[in-house]
């Protein structure tokens, strides 16, 4: 390097710039000013082509310049643009001389000198720079030369695999001369022999014939006006196969003004075919998007409508640029409007998939129902970049759900949206991030999940084979699919679906796993339920049942979806030809074979209804829509069709045909007249039984006719109360007469009721009218009978009383009979007993003035008088009760045990009355005994049941009693001599005191009379 330094000395102090290069273009040295003006560093001067000097739009004339030089070995001298420094070109004067060193070795000396420079001096530096070279080491000079050789192929050879693996080759074109040169790959593309000189003509020859006029306009121009061009075209090959070319070249003029175009072309033929499959693909999507019952869309992130099919614009009657952007709002059913914005907001913010039901205003001013869902279309960063919705017209479905699915609003609220929670997994199991919501749930940190920290929040009968399932898919590289129980923040275990796959690099090796767990609790304690309909809701939220195919002009199929294999049960080679109309029922395959060759005849939509079986054999019922799609010159090319399981919907038709002629066939027997009105009360409907009772026909009741058949008496109270009834929308319900057909006026009772729709509006009003003429003759009987029954019914009164004061005052009586009977037996005794008759006597009055108080509570109770309440203590009573009934000799047989406790509370009652009824459920149970097998026993009991109430019982070991209820009923007795009263009205006497009474009978035989009293407030307050 020293020894070529030596040219230095020579060309230090020279302005212009120079610089020593090999025949192949290598740099062995540059002068100060070449380095003053490109900024290039002393040290890189074995590191750069002499070329890159130069301006990137002057190189390829420069270089095509300078290998005609080396070729003629003459002189170089041109006129380019060196790349200044700072990005500013400079114009010079470019001159290289040669030398051929020792052995061989040719170097090349360039000076380049400004345009306004002096060139007379380049034979005097010629001749200097041969005398300098001759100086220059042979043996270096050699080893440069191999080495920059070397350099040069290996570009080449980078150069040519470059153009081979891009299909770009390049090529040189002189128009003076017509010279053309060619790169290997330029060749290839044109497919002609690389020995073989290329002309135009060659070129021309490949052409396509439709291009070769196109391509000569091209380069006519370029050479005319001495400008760069840019076109494609086609190459027809000599085998029929057609090629795409692209071709692009800039012109070249060197100082002499000798112009040359260096170019490239690219074989774009793959691009071609790509785009114009997707062009194919997006006309077949189209004619698929607009053969659907159904209205695409597509929205910007922020929900702004950028795409709507011509399906919706047609439906709507909007514009596209009315229906753009929130437009297509305003066909929505202003009830509708708020929720499904509402609706659309909430998703655009959570980024969920939207599913809604709403009304939608078709062009014509109609409302229908439609079925909403919206999916989002995410980045691989998750972020959504696009948004896609789909319209399905449910009108007809939404008819003939019942009264409760017609006021639903949204189908898809039956499956809310659940949030997820998500979560990524190292290739050897490890978490290694949660998302703030999986955090929020177990309420933990996420240190606290690592290293199997997860597991003591799963469920401990699902842990092991949750872990079992984890670990095996994370071994095999599989995805994992978990349905286990996790624990919330606040303890509860709820039911999660965790799903999870790998993500692998472009070598299949697993980078991460990435996963997310929804909470599924609310499904699985519904599974149960909605087992049956499970698959036919999943199916209605997922996607609308439909079965595609796809047609060529001849009709023979040769393309069918999963779906129909599925559901046929059919191999993809018997269904593809003809063999799919096997499936279609005997009786619809000739109509539905004529329509579908008469539509692909005349290009028209053909829209059908057919029956197919099924793999199980069972026929159902299809709407079949098929749509010819055109090739731009009209011809038929293919054919798209669509099944739609409308089997239910026929069945339902049918269904509501038969309800129907069954509905007509009731109103026609029901025993009464039946009539509907408008809502401005003009007759729509009447009954053949309603014009038959008549004799009149529907016009007569026009125009208020009906006025004419109702009895004068009544016309004017019928009139004033239909129409208030029409004005308020009330019931209408009058009882009037009405002309019969021969000339009888019969009572009739008229009812009607008004049907609204589901603003409230009244639509219709239906009602009956029934002959209840017969009906009010015998009311009017039953007057007269009830006038009878009422004078009998107080003679019984009277009676009734009587015999309540005998029943009453009976046990009083006799105990003064007992005690005069005493006082006689005292005073006939040898020796009298004054004592005892005085005890005797006293008893008399006691029990006398006891029958006194007995009758007056009789006549008090019986003119409904109030009586006195008393707070006294009942076990006072009940000993007063027992002594009473054990004085009479034929009760004294039967023990009465008392089990009453002596702290009992005061009770507030009419010690009188109940101390009757008292005496009378004794007696009653004493009586009951009469001729029993087993010791006779009445127990009394009494004690404090709750805080309010005391229960006091009569229990014996008697028969029991047949009906407990029925007993208490006024005459109602099982004594061959009673008279039915007592009961009755100790049970009054009771409920008078605000409190029970009633029977029971005993598991061991028996029965249990039980009172209940209320307790007074001074014994709450004491207590």
């Amino acid at each position: 390097m020293a020894d070529i330094t030596k040219i230095g000395d020579f060309f230090e102090n020279s302005p212009h710039p120079a610089w020593l290069a090999t025949s192949g273009g290598e740099c062995l040295y540059v002068n100060p000013a070449l380095v003053c003006l490109t900024g290039l560093k002393s040290d890189q001067i074995n590191q750069v082509d002499w070329r890159s000097f130069v301006l990137e739009e002057d190189r390829a004339a420069a270089s095509a310049s300078w290998q005609k030089t080396l070729g003629s070995g003459t002189p170089y001298r041109t006129r380019v643009r060196l790349r200044g420094f700072d990005g500013v070109p400079v114009t010079i004067d470019l001159t290289a001389f040669g030398h051929t060193h020792n052995g061989g070795t040719e170097l090349w000396f360039f000076t380049g000198s400004h345009v306004h420079g002096n060139t007379e001096q380049y034979p005097r530096l010629e001749a200097q720079l041969q005398a300098t070279l001759n100086v220059i080491p042979r043996k270096r000079v050699e080893e440069q030369l191999v080495k920059s050789t070397q350099e040069l192929k290996r570009s080449e050879a980078y150069l040519a695999e470059a153009q081979r693996l891009s299909h770009t080759g390049s090529f040189g074109w002189n128009p003076d001369t017509g010279e053309i040169v060619w790169s290997d790959e330029t060749y290839r593309i044109f497919e002609y022999d690389c020995g073989t000189k290329p002309t135009m003509d060659m070129l021309v020859a490949r052409l396509h014939p439709q291009d070769r006029a196109f391509f000569q306009q091209v380069i006519d121009r370029a050479s005319q006006r001495a400008t760069g061009f840019e076109h494609e075209y086609r190459l027809l090959l000599a085998d029929g196969r057609v090629k795409h070319v692209h071709a692009i070249a800039h012109v070249l003029e060197d100082g002499s003004g000798n112009r040359e175009f260096i170019g490239a072309v690219t074989d774009i033929t793959e691009r071609k075919t790509a785009e114009e499959k997707i062009l194919c693909s997006e006309r077949e999507l189209r004619t698929l998007i607009d053969v659907m019952p159904a209205y695409v869309g597509t929205c910007l992130p922020d929900g702004t409508a950028d795409f709507l099919s011509q399906s919706w614009l047609e439906y709507s009657g909007q514009t596209k640029e009315e229906a753009m952007g929130g437009g297509w709002a305003g066909a929505l059913h202003p009830d509708d409007a708020d929720r499904v914005l509402a609706n659309w907001r909430a998703g655009l913010d959570s980024g969920e998939p939207v599913e809604m039901e709403f009304r939608c205003r078709r062009a014509d001013g109609t409302y229908r129902w439609f079925l909403n869902r919206n999916l989002p279309l995410r980045d691989d960063e998750g972020k959504i970049v696009r948004w896609y919705g789909i319209l399905f017209d449910i009108d007809l479905l939404k008819k003939t759900e019942s009264a409760l699915q017609m006021r639903e609003h949204e189908l898809l609220g039956i499956i809310e949206t659940i949030p997820s929670m998500i979560l990524s997994i190292s290739p050897t199991g490890e978490v290694t991030h949660l998302n703030q919501r999986h955090l929020e749930y177990f309420g933990a940190r996420f240190e606290e999940l690592t290293n199997r920290g997860w597991a003591k929040f799963i469920h401990p009968d699902d842990l092991e084979e949750t872990a079992k399932s984890f670990f095996r898919s994370i071994e095999a590289g599989e995805p994992y699919n978990l349905i286990n129980r996790l624990r919330r923040a606040d303890g509860e275990y709820r039911w999660h679906h965790g799903m999870g796959g790998p993500l692998r690099d472009p070598d299949g090796k697993i980078i991460q796993y990435y996963g997310l767990s929804v909470d599924i609790d609310e499904w699985k304690r519904a599974e149960e339920i909605v087992r049956k309909s499970e698959r036919e809701l999943r199916t209605l939220i997922d996607v609308m049942p439909a079965i595609v195919g796809v047609s060529l002009p001849d009709g023979t199929v040769d393309f069918l979806s999963q779906s129909w294999l599925d559901y046929f049960g059919q191999t993809t080679e018997e269904a593809m030809g003809g063999g799919w109309a096997s499936v279609i029922h005997p009786d619809d395959v000739d109509r539905v074979l004529a329509n579908r060759q008469a539509g692909l005849a005349s290009g028209d939509l053909v829209v059908q209804e057919l029956r197919c079986r099924g793999a199980d054999g069972v026929y159902r019922w299809f709407l079949n829509r098929s749509l010819p799609i055109r090739d731009d010159q009209g011809k038929v090319v293919k054919s798209y069709g669509i099944l739609f399981d409308i089997d239910i919907l026929k069945k339902t038709e049918a269904a509501l045909q038969m309800r129907e002629h069954e509905l007509l066939g009731i109103i026609e027997t029901i025993p009464a007249m039946l009539w509907a009105l408008s809502s401005t009360g003009e007759p729509t409907y009447l009954s053949q039984r309603f014009l038959e009772y008549r004799g009149a026909s529907v016009e007569d009741y026009a125009n208020r006719g009906w006025e004419n058949f109702i009895h004068p008496d009544d016309r004017e109270a019928n009139a004033k109360a239909f129409f208030r009834s029409i004005e308020t929308g009330e019931s209408f319900n009058v009882i009037q007469r009405y002309r019969r057909a021969d000339g009888e006026f019969r009572w009739n009772h008229v009812r009607g009721e008004p049907l609204r729709d589901p603003e409230g509006k009244i639509i219709q009003w239906y009602g009956l009218s029934m002959d209840i003429d017969d009906r009010k003759r015998a009311e009017d009987h039953l007057r007269d009978t009830r006038i009878k029954l009422a004078k009998v019914s107080r003679l019984a009164t009277v009676a009734e009383l009587a015999a309540s004061i005998a029943h009453e005052l009976n046990q009083p009586l006799m105990s003064i009979l007992a005690n005069a009977q005493a006082a006689k037996r005292w005073l006939n005794a040898a020796s009298p007993n004054v004592m005892e008759v005085n005890s005797s006597i006293e008893r008399t009055i006691r029990d006398a003035r006891a029958a006194d108080e007995t009758m007056q509570h009789i006549r008090a109770l019986f003119k409904q008088e109030s009586f006195v309440k008393k707070d006294v203590k009942l076990p006072d009573i009940l000993n007063e009760v027992v002594r009473i009934v054990q004085e009479d000799p034929q009760k004294r047989a039967v023990p009465v045990e008392c089990h009453v406790d002596e702290c009992l509370p005061e009770v507030p009652v009419d010690q009188i009355q109940i101390q009757q009824v008292f005496i009378n459920l004794i007696v009653n149970a004493i009586e009951a005994l009469d001729g029993q097998q087993v010791p006779p026993r009445v127990i009394l009991r009494a004690a404090v049941t709750d805080s309010d109430r005391m229960l006091v019982q009569v229990i014996d070991n008697g028969p029991g009693v047949h009906d407990p209820e029925q007993i208490f009923d006024a005459f109602m007795t099982t004594k061959e001599k009673g008279m039915g009263i007592g009961l009755a009205v100790s049970r009054s006497i009771v409920e008078a005191h605000g409190g029970q009474l009633w029977a029971e009978n005993n598991k061991a035989g028996g029965a249990t009379f039980n009172v209940a009293l209320p307790l007074s407030h001074a014994s709450l307050t004491t207590a």
